[in-house]
Order: structure tokens, then sequence, then C-alpha cells
């Protein structure tokens, strides 16, 4: 199953991403055992044991990855019921001339829909399979995992799936903000934040690697995450820095280690998004710290 078809396979269920903080964090990785909560879905669960998960940077997919296979396991959610859902899997969808994507034979036993799901066309890599299971909570909010993995683990793989979805929890979901205990401090330790500029010579990073120890390195272009400050903030800089505030909105302070004055940045989540001073933040785990 080639990447390309990874992909699409997502489209069987149109997904919106499972909401974040403790609730899920972006840029964390979650080691087994470790409680996963989503309030916009009502919907709590635990890592499986050999999985870790992760919130991808710019993903619209929480991702259970194996750590003894190739195996993965993509959560998504959405708003609607079993039935509807079990008829979308069935009709498939032609993604162009070459593929289509449907499952295989959708069953509801128990509140659960489930179904090996098939990706038909050229080009595609006979080695891997996938599996979709899903269950909705009575509110409407409903949560699916989508497996892929090599053809001989698919049994395996399944059964982990299953196991994951039996054991989670569908309560009422929580209309209140995602963020509302999104800790800033704890979020930016040793992450990597970057931003683009678009310059006629082509594109450049800017990135700003913020250390659990309170250090700060970064590379900084002319144009870029601190176009709006000091001209004299470019090049190879580094210093301490400090964050505050638990909520959507937050600061970073940026102490530098030679004679240029300090930097505050306000910081703004939304929708899994990081702005601050009008600038889009990439976040990323840091290669930087130790």
């Amino acid at each position: 199953m080639s990447s390309k078809v990874l992909l699409l396979l997502f489209l069987l269920v149109p997904a919106s991403v499972i909401a974040q903080t403790k609730r899920l964090q972006p840029g964390k990785v979650y080691e087994p055992g470790e409680a996963l909560f989503a309030p916009r879905y009502g919907f709590k669960a635990t890592v499986p044991t050999n999985w870790t998960g992760s919130l991808p940077r710019e993903s619209e997919v929480f991702l259970l990855s194996s750590m003894t296979s190739p195996a993965e396991i993509f959560v998504l959610g959405k708003e609607s019921d079993l039935p509807t859902m079990k008829k979308s899997w069935e009709s498939g969808f032609d993604m162009d001339s070459e593929i289509k994507l449907k499952a295989k034979e959708a069953t509801i036993t128990n509140g659960v829909l489930s179904s090996e799901v098939i990706a038909v066309g050229a080009f595609i890599n006979k080695s891997m399979r996938a599996y979709a299971v899903a269950r909705c909570g009575d509110s409407g909010a409903c949560v699916t995992c989508l497996a892929v993995m090599p053809a001989q683990q698919y049994l395996d793989i399944k059964q982990v799936a299953d196991a994951f979805m039996s054991a989670a929890i569908l309560e009422t979901p929580s209309s209140s903000s995602p963020y509302d205990d999104f800790n800033w401090k704890e979020f930016l330790s040793n992450q990597m934040l970057s931003t683009y500029a678009f310059l006629e010579n082509g594109s450049k990073e800017t990135t700003v690697h913020l250390c659990a120890n309170g250090t700060f390195s970064a590379k900084v272009t002319k144009k870029g995450i601190l176009k709006n400050q000091n001209p004299a903030y470019k090049g190879n800089l580094k210093g301490r820095w400090t964050a505050e505030g638990i909520g959507p909105k937050g600061m970073l302070h940026l102490v530098f280690g030679n004679n240029l004055p300090g930097l505050d940045i306000e910081l703004t989540i939304n929708e899994e998004k990081i702005f601050g001073g009008g600038e889009r933040y990439f976040v990323g785990i840091s290669d930087k710290c130790k």
C-alpha cells in the first residue's frame, strides 16, 4: 500500500483532529500506559503496551506507532452515527481513475462498527492491509481507529485496535475550550519553534530551540519569526527563556546572551495552530536539546 493510498484511506472517515492538552498536546510523545483525553469527543483511552502516541506536526490525525513493527493506528473523530458511517464505508470512494477505497465487510456488533479496508487499483502494495473500527457516544460523537500493518501482522494489529477501542471511554463531550488548561511552559520545553520567510531567492526557515534547562538557541533569517522586532535579531542567537500562562494565551520571554535587549512574545493557540505576533509557528520536538 503506497503512501498515497495510505493518505487517501483517511477519507473513509472524514476527520476532525482529536483535541489536545491533557487533552492531547501536539509534539508530545505519549508512552505506553499514558492516558489520552479528547474532551471534544468525550474520549478517554490509554496508549497500548509496546506502542507510542503523538499528534504529529501539522497533522489532523492522532497517531499510534508500534514499537516492534511498521504498524500504525490513526485515531480520528467526527460527528455521526454508526449506520451512517457503515453506509459510507460500504459505498467507498473513487479517488481517481486508478484508486478506489471501501470497506470489505462492514458490520455493527455490540455498538462497534468494524471492517477490513480495501484499496483497489494500480500500484497497490499488496504486502500491507488496513482495518477500521469505530464507536459512537450517545451524543453523536464518534471515534474511529484506522490500523495499517504488514499483511502477516493483520490479526495481531487488529486485536490491538479492537482492544484499544473496547477499553476506551466515551462520555459526554465538553464544549469548553480544549486549551483551558494548556500549560505553555510545559508545552514549549524541549520544543523547536519554526517559521518560514518566502523571499525572492527562495524560502528560508527560522528556528528557535527551547530546552527544558532554560536555555535556547536560534537561527534567525532577516525576515521571519522576529521580522517585526529589532533588525539586530538575526543570525545565530542564544540565551535563556521562560514562559508563563495557562490557557489559550501565553507569554514567551527570551533573554539574549549578548547586548541585545530581551524579547517578550505573546503566543496563542487555536485549532492546533500556534501564533505569535501575527506569525504562524510550527512546533516539533527539538533535536538540539539534551
